[in-house]
């Protein structure tokens, strides 16, 4: 506990004291909430990422711990966030309650009551798996695709849109 506020007590410091010296493109940004961190919003982060409450920037490369992240660009690592916000295309792992990118999704996303991608490849595992397009391995109690290229769904209701035949299906739905 006296980490953690010690933690946020540098932060809030850094960002009240020291607004002009923000940093471009850094490395490491920490954030108590947004616009209150190191690298400005409009910039990305290019290894590490703590924010304690909320914290936005562009793109990032690496590792982002939050709770809630947001970034406006890309995502190439891992997130840890409670709640992930993505609006361009993420590869790697997502990990929190909820998981949103809105872009193309390549990895892992496991968000333990929802996920969602645009469109993307890979493996959901969440209560709530949602993907626009998507082609990989759903695991979770509902599991919705608007259009499968190929892939398979293992739920208690398991929905593919483009499919000819049986859209919804119990325990398990697939497209090859």
């Amino acid at each position: 506990m006296k980490r953690i506020l010690a933690t946020a007590t540098v932060i809030l410091a850094l960002g009240f004291i020291l607004p002009s010296f923000a940093l471009a493109d850094g490395p490491i940004n920490l954030s108590l909430f947004a616009p209150i961190q190191i690298v400005k919003e409009d910039q990305a982060v290019t290894a590490f990422r703590f924010s304690l409450i909320y914290g936005v920037n562009t793109d990032l490369t690496g590792l982002d711990l939050s709770l809630v992240g947001v970034n406006k660009g890309s995502v190439t690592g891992v997130q840890f966030a409670a709640v992930g916000l993505v609006d361009g295309s993420f590869t790697g792992w997502q990990n929190g309650i909820g998981c949103i990118t809105k872009g193309k999704f390549t990895g892992y996303q496991s968000g333990w009551v929802y996920n969602s991608v645009g469109s993307g490849s890979g493996f959901q595992m969440g209560f709530f798996n949602k993907a626009g397009e998507f082609s990989g391995f759903q695991l979770g109690l509902l599991n919705i695709v608007d259009s499968m290229t190929s892939g398979l769904q293992i739920g208690i209701i398991n929905i593919i849109n483009n499919k000819d035949k049986l859209k919804l299906f119990p325990i398990v739905n697939w497209k090859f």
